[in-house]
């Protein structure tokens, strides 16, 4: 039984298989995917994050809150449903 032992022990050190590393494989996928993405928008890189939005015109406000206020009437007009 130690012979046999001594000679597993031996073996395994023998071998050139080296352990799979799930994290690394998923990380290289990832950026496979990112690139071929990149690839097909025909990017060199990533665009870049956009920055905080500014504010937002008079124009655009008032034609939010119009609708917002339309959508409301519309809302309290509207027959309640069973």
């Amino acid at each position: 039984l130690a012979a046999l032992l001594a000679l597993l022990a031996a073996a395994r050190a023998l071998s050139t298989c080296r352990t799979l590393d799930l994290e690394a494989a998923r990380l290289k996928r990832i950026e496979a995917v990112r690139g071929q993405i990149l690839s097909k928008l025909r990017l060199p890189e990533p665009p870049p994050e956009p920055g905080p939005a500014g504010p937002l015109p008079e124009d655009v406000r008032a034609l939010y809150n119009s609708t917002r206020e339309l959508l409301l009437q519309r809302e309290r007009l509207r027959p309640p449903e069973d």
